[in-house]
């Protein structure tokens, strides 16, 4: 019989999120709401210390009976969670684009890039590290190694031990152990909770550790209130879905969907198509509805949310007025008191809005405080993400079992 891995995300209370893991058994209703939830706690940093770039990466890859996991987002950009692994605590970074839990051990060696040059001392900015002895033993091969989009990299073993996230512990779960690694932390977590999907898993004594046993799990659905009329599903991809990876191979690892369409614009009284309107596109009420598909990554380790330049631009026009790029930040920005437009994807025949507080982020501002950051970024080729900016007013159910996701529209956030 097999186990799956659901991880539910939601806003539970204005600026938090709920964010739960959930194992089913065949003949299991996984849709129900639990009382094993697990808060995050917001993290409102100065705008001069809060970072201005989008990292996309490859891989990103306590606790009494019915106590809680605090979480917390850091930088307005990722969040945090506790687990325990055997005996010891360990804060990590909660991310649905990769499949690896890794984390620093208590000697590691931090090195530089070739670009920051031999006068630079290196600082990784990672919190303490993993002591003693894994319980389950370690592997002599295959290393652990994994790189990121930013140019990070994290090198070290795989092992094998319990790992607890609040009341639920998962037996001799996989781990990767880093003693060698370039980072660019904050000095708050010491490595990555990936909850992608895993393929198979190598055993201390060189066998194969079936599906079975080998996922996370918490609870069922978060107790926030959602619009029941809007639940919608649509099929996971295999990676081989984004082109810019070039895998051959359809395996599932990361949660891929292809939207139907994409709206944008500001509602007005005009029902006529605007001349010149893009291709695949269509205007009613100011309203306008793209059809153009693509793969896009849901990734809950990502704040902003990355798409096509071309829509994108669409988007930013749509402010009042419109949003510009500030050299000094790299990204765009708006006047915060801009009419914010409407921005959101169909999925499975339902529309889920961005909240404007999302589009329009007023924790994120420029040196000026006149002006603040645009929750979706434009970029000129994929892959394309839906990060903390658009699963911040939805309910997202990860279902690996049937190969799908589920979306909700919070009627509260």
């Amino acid at each position: 019989m097999r186990s799956s891995l659901l991880a539910f995300l939601a806003v539970g209370v204005p600026h938090s999120v709920g964010r739960l893991l959930h194992a089913t058994r065949h003949g299991l209703v996984p849709d129900t709401v639990t009382s094993n939830v697990v808060p995050m706690r917001k993290h409102i940093v100065p705008s001069s210390e809060q970072r201005s770039r989008a990292v996309t990466p490859i891989y990103r890859r306590t606790a009494a009976i019915n106590q809680p996991a605090n979480l917390t987002n850091v930088h307005d950009v990722y969040y945090i969670i506790d687990i325990m692994v055997g005996n010891q605590t360990l804060a990590v970074s909660v991310d649905t684009g990769s499949s690896d839990t890794w984390f620093v051990s208590d000697y590691f060696e931090c090195v530089r890039f070739w670009w920051q040059g031999p006068e630079y001392k290196p600082n990784c900015g990672l919190a303490e590290g993993f002591t003693g002895n894994l319980s389950g033993g370690v592997l002599d091969n295959p290393p652990f190694v994994r790189s990121y989009m930013d140019t990070t990299f994290v090198s070290g073993y795989y092992g094998f031990d319990d790992v607890t996230i609040g009341s639920i512990t998962a037996k001799n779960q996989r781990v990767g152990v880093v003693n060698y690694t370039f980072w660019a932390g904050d000095g708050l977590t010491s490595g990555l909770l990936g909850l992608g999907e895993s393929e198979d898993q190598a055993q201390p004594d060189g066998g194969v550790r079936t599906p079975e046993g080998s996922y996370l799990a918490l609870g069922g659905l978060p107790p926030v209130q959602v619009d029941e009329g809007s639940w919608a599903r649509t099929k996971i991809h295999g990676v081989d879905a984004i082109p810019e990876w070039m895998f051959e191979q359809s395996d599932l690892g990361l949660y891929i969907i292809k939207p139907d369409s994409w709206v944008y614009g500001r509602e007005t009284e005009d029902v006529v198509d605007p001349v010149g309107a893009e291709k695949g596109a269509v205007t009613t009420n100011g309203l306008t509805t793209n059809t153009t598909q693509f793969p896009v990554l849901i990734d809950v380790g990502a704040t902003l949310s990355l798409l096509p330049k071309g829509l994108v631009q669409k988007l930013y026009a749509a402010f009042d007025p419109p949003a510009k790029y500030l050299n000094t930040n790299g990204l765009f920005f708006a006047l915060c008191n801009a009419t914010v437009p409407k921005f959101g994807v169909n999925i499975g025949g339902n529309t889920f809005y961005f909240a404007p507080e999302d589009l329009l982020r007023q924790t994120a501002r420029d040196p000026s405080g006149e002006y603040c950051r645009i929750g979706v970024t434009d970029v000129n080729g994929g892959p394309y993400v839906l990060g903390v900016s658009f699963l911040s007013s939805v309910v997202a159910v990860f279902d690996i079992e049937n190969t799908e996701m589920r979306f909700a529209s919070r009627t509260k956030y």
